[in-house]
């Protein structure tokens, strides 16, 4: 069995990318319709689509290392549409962003793992 399940890792990123693409283009309607709902819209997605991208962990040995690699890949791809506003290229906003794909990827992949018994595998 591999640490990370290299085909599930990138289909997850990209489905993580997608969820922050869509995210961030419908953000402008969240504010106009709810302007409140606009204040937590982007930091919402980005946690959403960090668990998107790490939820299948296939046969990765090391479901942890997966969900973390897999979310942040999927801010990786995302990182260059970002950086096309001057808000976005914050360096502060850009690692804690990065940190939280590796706590919420980590995090949902650690989960994965236990409740698929990965954990297990290699006590026998």
């Amino acid at each position: 069995m591999d640490r990370i399940d290299a085909p599930e890792a990138v289909r997850g990123a990209s489905t993580g990318f997608s969820v922050l693409l869509i995210g961030g283009l419908v953000q402008p309607l969240v504010v106009a319709l709810v302007p409140v709902l606009g204040y937590v819209w982007l930091p919402l997605v980005a946690v959403v689509a960090f668990f998107v991208a790490s939820r299948r962990i296939g046969n990765a040995s090391l479901p942890v290392v997966h969900g973390a690699l897999a979310a942040l890949c999927s801010y990786l791809l995302a990182l260059p549409l970002s950086l096309l506003v001057p808000a976005g290229r914050d360096p502060l906003q850009i690692g804690l962003t990065a940190a939280t794909a590796v706590v919420v990827g980590g995090a949902s992949g650690f989960f994965r793992g236990r409740m698929s018994g990965v954990e297990k595998s290699g006590d026998s």
